[in-house]
């Protein structure tokens, strides 16, 4: 659970979010009736965070896949979703949508790095698809964080300095270092307001991938080589390990700027314009040396008794170069009747996104060579939101609003005679497609009782997919245009049983569209679709929760039951029903996810000072028919453990000092929809227990000092990547 979360989703229950200002497009979609948590900017300062993924570390029930500091891919997890399937959850910052519903995997993450954290004011994280204000990708989780605009004149720098301690069984042990810099400054003056945030983050990641060999190859080629590991996959399978992949050094440079302004009494606009830039260098690292001491890259070899055969690409390395721009708009205001009205429109870019891969073995410091560069520039989305709520008479209170997306999948490989260069080679491949939804939805709040209150709500939604395209050099292959209008009921029942006592039954269904990746990125092989699917269907999920919350004078407890049923739910998988096989994105039938979540959150534990917070979650979440791949029925989904619980503490011990004490525990999870995979090595997905704390000491009336260690126990775990080892940090910060 998060440092002492409270719970918001009781309008009975006001959190003050100081020195936040909160717009009225932060208040409406945060009155929603569904399991909700609060990460204040307090409780973020009582962990190690260096990014804005790190807030939800202690969330019940959740994880975000973050294998290293500057991670762009850190996937969020929860109830009913894996870490690949990234368009099952959502991720606002004030409004404007980080969230990349341009595809579902491992490269789907929101886009963190348009949030420092240094500019959050409070994070609120929603549970499930049960408000009609939502589209149907809140059938997960969906994440609002709120930004610090100032009332006063406001400044900092912050300085932060890591270092991890990285261990394998396969020799590429190190310590891999990293530091960030922060600084922000705003003011208010009349009606206008402004805030100014960069940071710069530098850091040298461990190994993500190894470079493995089967056995075979030519004896009379073969090279004698020692440092090689004998291993097994996952699933059994005999392989070698000899050398380390994308070893990533990474600097990216975020900058924000926003701007405020009270057109009125009435009216305020907003303005933002965020920029964030990333420089990637992926090494490899030989890890086998021949009988002169030298690394050994490619070729055959003899090791471990076997002969092996290296495969050419085996140790490429690649160099990533991206720029994105994000723009929004906001208006908001009241009317005399106490209506509340909000108008957000929004434009994430990927202004310059290129992948420069080698296409040979290149341990160590890249001399250039063929390769490829594979570009996605112009693709990005569009948002816009018009909404309003107010007063029905006495007992109602009704939501009402229109919506509307478009998302941009623009993806051309080129060879290039220098991979380290220009795409100066031939068109290798083109993948490009369009999306867009339009919603419209009514929610009312009708409190029949004192003490009993039901929402009903729905979403009408038309959703379509155009210029789907993908080409070679020798064939293009234009895909048909599809539509489709849908239709999801919301509905609650909340009971107030008693003083401080709450039950809530709530039932909602969404249908989560195909992303335009799923439906149109792939490959062509003699005219025919491989690796995607145009005619995928959407996934329909009907969600169930009942929550009983108790609230105290110094804190709160839950205990949640839920339940999703979910038809055609988007997985990539192998249909083995056809011959040849395909791996592809299909649509499983149906999956079911249900569990129990706990969770408790408690200030003034025992002592004064002391603050302590918890959660358990048992998850079963299960494949139930599957014709493509019935090897997968009745099996455990991938990627959802068992078990997930969560313990922290903060201790203010002295006037100036604190120090907490974390703990993440995630249970046993599969990689595979057969549940196949059952060694924990490279390319498993691990169960773990890892420890963290920090102490912090404000020695000077706006200095602050720190230090902290994530992973206390140094302990090794996967999700097919390896996690980061013990990771020691220092911070420096001065704040006005």
């Amino acid at each position: 659970m998060c440092a002492s979360p409270a719970l918001a989703s009781d309008p009975t229950h006001p959190v003050t979010l100081s020195p936040v200002s909160v717009h009225a497009s932060d208040t409406m979609v945060t009155e929603t009736p569904a399991v909700q948590v609060r990460v204040t900017r307090t409780q973020l300062q009582q962990q190690n965070v260096t990014d804005s993924a790190d807030a939800l570390k202690y969330v019940p029930n959740m994880q975000v896949r973050k294998r290293y500091i500057g991670d762009p891919n850190a996937v969020i997890s929860g109830r009913n979703a894996g870490t690949l399937q990234s368009a099952r959850s959502l991720v606002y910052a004030d409004g404007l949508l980080l969230s990349n519903l341009m595809t579902n995997g491992w490269d789907g993450a929101p886009r963190w790095g348009m949030v420092a954290p240094g500019e959050i004011g409070a994070v609120d994280i929603l549970y499930g698809p049960y408000s009609a204000l939502y589209p149907g990708n809140s059938l997960g989780t969906t994440v609002l964080i709120h930004t610090v605009l100032p009332q006063q004149f406001t400044a900092s720098v912050d300085a932060k300095f890591f270092s991890q301690d990285y261990a394998d069984d396969y020799g590429a042990d190190g310590h891999y270092d990293g530091h960030q810099a922060a600084f922000t400054l705003g003011d208010k003056r009349g009606r206008f307001s402004w805030l100014l945030e960069y940071s710069r983050l530098d850091n040298h990641g461990q190994p993500m991938q190894y470079a493995t060999a089967k056995a075979g190859g030519d004896p009379a080629l073969a090279v004698p080589v020692s440092g090689a590991t004998a291993d097994r996959n996952p699933n059994g399978s005999p392989r070698l390990v000899y050398g380390a992949n994308s070893i990533e050094h990474t600097v990216q440079d975020q900058a924000k700027l926003k701007l405020g302004f009270d057109l009125g009494e009435h009216v305020a606009a907003l303005a933002t314009v965020g920029w964030w830039h990333n420089r990637a260098q992926d090494r490899t690292r030989s890890l086998i040396l021949d009988p002169d001491g030298g690394p050994v890259g490619s070729g055959v070899i003899d090791a471990a008794g076997k002969i092996w055969t290296l495969p050419a690409s085996g140790l490429a390395p690649s160099n990533a170069r991206d720029t994105h721009l994000l723009y929004g708009l906001e208006l908001n205001g009241t009317l005399d009747n106490d209506w509340r009205w909000t108008a957000v429109a929004s434009h994430y870019d990927f202004r310059h996104s290129r992948l420069h891969s080698a296409s040979l073995a290149e341990p160590g410091t890249p001399r250039g060579g063929p390769g490829t560069v594979a570009s996605k520039d112009g693709s990005g989305w569009d948002t816009f939101d018009l909404r309003s709520s107010g007063p029905l008479g006495e007992r109602h209170l009704l939501y009402a609003g229109v919506h509307g997306d478009r998302y941009v999948l623009m993806t051309r490989v080129h060879d290039a005679s220098d991979w380290r260069g220009d795409a100066d080679g031939a068109l290798r491949s083109v993948y490009a497609g369009r999306t867009q939804t339009r919603a419209a939805y009514l929610q009312d709040v009708w409190s029949f009782t004192d003490a009993w209150t039901l929402t009903l709500g729905g979403r009408l939604e038309q959703w379509r997919a155009y210029r789907g395209v993908l080409a070679n050099t020798v064939d293009t292959l234009r895909y048909a245009d599809r539509k489709r209008t849908d239709f999801s009921p919301k509905t609650a029942l909340t009971w107030d049983l008693a003083q401080g006592w709450e039950l809530r039954l709530a039932w909602g269904k969404a249908v989560r569209y195909p992303t335009v990746s799923e439906l149109f990125q792939g490959s062509i092989s003699n005219g025919a679709i491989v690796n995607n699917n145009p005619a995928l269907a959407p996934e329909i999920d009907r969600s169930t929760d009942l929550t009983l919350t108790r609230h105290t004078d110094n804190g709160h407890w839950r205990v949640s039951l839920y339940q999703d049923r979910i038809a055609d739910s988007l997985y990539t998988q192998t249909d083995i029903t056809v011959s040849p096989s395909v791996t592809s994105v299909q649509n499983i039938d149906r999956m079911r996810g249900r569990g129990i979540e706990g969770a408790f959150d408690f200030h003034d534990v025992w002592l004064d000072g002391l603050d302590l917070s918890a959660s358990l979650a048992f998850n079963d979440a299960r494949t139930l028919r599957d014709r493509q791949y019935p090897l997968a029925e009745g099996k455990v989904f991938p990627r959802i453990p068992k078990l997930r619980a969560s313990v922290f503490a903060d201790y203010r011990f002295a006037p100036q000092w604190d120090a907490s004490l974390g703990i993440r525990h995630s249970g046993r999870q599969y990689g595979s929809l057969d549940n196949s995979d059952h060694l924990d090595s490279y390319g498993a997905v691990s169960r773990f227990t890892v420890a963290d704390a920090k102490l912090r000491w404000k020695f000077a009336p706006a200095w602050t000092a720190a230090l902290g260690v994530d992973n206390i126990g140094n302990a090794r775990y996967w999700v097919y990547h390896p996690y980061a080892g013990r990771t020691w940090f220092g911070e420096l910060r001065w704040e006005l």
